[in-house]
């Protein structure tokens, strides 16, 4: 956890001019990075930052149905009908008070992740969840300490999202990267179906709660030994003035000791930075306006789509679905179906993110959730009354089916997508300022799906899907005109990427022409409407 040192830079003999300066800055120079057995090993091990959030996911609401877990902590609310058999407003503050802990942990995890390295704050969320789990697993008659355990993982929680993402997105090639950005969502899906899984095999212990609560500590560890062990991003490490050791990582990663082009592309995009306001100031001027609303955008219609409710409650909503047996082990196994699926439908995606783009996979994406979403309300208002108990068995199979279509079309596009595009747009000056405000708003959006989830359904019986669905609809057009496709775009060229956009540039500029004393970049010129062409990167336009 280095923070600084003074170390002087020193250009290789292919860029060396103030204009390479700039160039680098704007993303111009071309980058032929390689990707290493090395590298994807690091990014796997970063990914378990997504699998800490995946456990809590997957866990919480196994736990939550185990008997002596709710007569020892939440024994009181809700009654025996269809919606509203776990409403109880304590149960969803245990779900909740993780979400919030980690949307303020994540305000400090910025400052900490720019000025101390991305290492530094895998190390601490590691630790706080590995403590998070003690805390909870040893509880004993009183919720004091499963509250304590569900603010540490927040902690974990908060700088876990923070560092996981950045650190793929700095280390990952640029044709490489959204591919192993995603793996930080597949990390998060891989660990609800973990603790599913794990639920399943404990539920018929008295203390199996423990052990489900307690095996929290297995991704804690292991992203805590990456925070020990993994070298820190060149990205980072040039940022705090350690040119040699910057070099030297990248040399390690790529496979080659021929890195000059990328390094000092890295290199003079910082020397470019220097000077400049504060990162939380820049992101709120008005060039960077696009990268704060996307930032803010993609987490609230990735959690407004309900997923927090499916994934956290998945247990509860199926306790009335008797398709799979009845009891708890029958809603578990259901739980661990629907979430299984999304485990595959985000596998696939880590196959071709790269290859058909960010916002066919979105747009898809949400027009099969919309409908899904849709069918489940239609189903549920057909087939159960106010004081049903379960539902009959073919409303069973098919409620199964159709939520494990929206979990389908969430794992294929806004679970990994509406991570990877915040974690990309973004200047180095203002990537950790970004990602902060990203990790805030998914967790805070999440924090209130969670706290209100049972309630919603309890009051609006089958309207809860309606209304998850009708955000789904609002993002298919708001993805249509205000988000670009960044495909292919080097990490140091996307913040002037989404300016040249159609709609974006009239924000960052006034009359969306680009200023003669700012730098123009090759696609800021295409994007012009004098200059309008194809953007170089294999297919990509600036039209959106």
């Amino acid at each position: 956890m280095k923070r600084a040192s003074n170390e002087q830079y020193v250009p290789s003999s292919k860029i060396r001019s103030a204009a390479d300066i700039e160039r680098a800055a704007a993303g111009v120079i071309d980058v032929d990075a390689k990707t290493t057995t090395y590298v994807v090993l690091a990014c796997i091990i970063a990914a378990s930052g997504g699998v800490l959030f995946g456990y809590d996911g997957g866990v919480t609401g196994g736990v939550e149905s185990m008997t002596q877990f709710k007569q020892w902590f939440f024994p009181g609310g809700g009654n025996s009908s269809f919606y509203c058999k776990y409403n109880n407003k304590p149960l969803q503050a245990y779900s909740a008070i993780m979400h919030f802990t980690g949307s303020l942990a994540s305000i400090v995890a910025s400052y900490f992740t720019q000025h101390w390295g991305r290492k530094g704050s895998m190390i601490i969320a590691g630790t706080s969840f590995c403590i998070g789990a003690i805390f909870q697993a040893s509880a004993k008659n009183t919720i004091a300490l499963l509250f304590i355990g569900r603010v540490f993982w927040g902690i974990g929680i908060g700088f876990g999202d923070h560092c996981a993402f950045i650190y793929t997105a700095e280390m990952a090639p640029p044709r490489w990267r959204g591919r192993l950005n995603t793996l930080v969502q597949l990390g998060t899906i891989g660990g609800i179906v973990f603790a599913n899984a794990i639920n399943i095999g404990t539920n018929n212990l008295i203390w199996g709660w423990r052990l489900s609560l307690g095996l929290a500590a297995v991704p804690g560890l292991v992203l805590l030994m990456g925070g020990l062990f993994l070298p820190e991003t060149p990205n980072s490490l040039v940022e705090r003035g350690y040119l040699s050791e910057a070099k030297s990582v990248l040399q390690k990663v790529r496979g080659t000791k021929d890195v000059d082009v990328e390094f000092d592309t890295i290199v003079l995009a910082n020397e470019a930075l220097k000077g400049m306001e504060s990162p939380w100031k820049a992101i709120f001027r008005r060039r960077n306006r696009p990268q704060l609303i996307l930032a803010i955008a993609m987490p609230f219609f990735q959690q407004w789509s309900g997923v927090n409710g499916v994934s956290f409650f998945a247990p509860q909503i199926f306790a009335g679905i008797n398709a799979l047996g009845s009891g708890n082990k029958g809603s578990l196994i259901a739980a661990i179906i629907v979430n299984g699926v999304q485990l595959i439908a985000t596998i696939i995606t880590v196959f071709i993110v790269d290859k058909v783009g960010r916002r066919v996979l979105l747009v898809s994406g949400s027009a099969l959730g919309f409908a899904a979403e849709i069918a489940v309300a239609i189903v549920f208002a057909t087939s159960a009354s106010n004081n049903a108990i379960n539902l009959p068995y073919g409303a069973s199979i098919a409620s199964i089916v159709l939520i494990g279509l929206y979990s389908i079309s969430f794992g294929f596009s806004w679970g990994p997508v509406g991570w990877l595009i915040p974690s990309e747009i973004h200047d180095l000056n203002t990537r950790s300022a970004g990602q902060s405000i990203t990790v805030f708003t998914q967790l805070v959006s999440g924090a209130t799906v969670t706290q209100t989830f049972l309630n919603m359904l309890c009051s609006l019986k089958w309207g809860i899907y309606v209304f998850f669905g009708a955000w789904q609809f609002i993002a298919i057009f708001f993805t249509l005109f205000l988000v670009p496709e960044t495909r292919g775009v080097p990490i140091e060229e996307a913040a002037n990427f989404v300016r040249a956009h159609k709609i974006w540039r009239h924000v960052c500029y006034p009359g969306g022409v680009v200023p003669q004393n700012e730098v123009v970049t090759s696609m800021q010129r295409l994007s012009n409407p004098a200059n309008e062409g194809t953007n170089p990167y294999r297919g990509n336009t600036f039209t959106g």
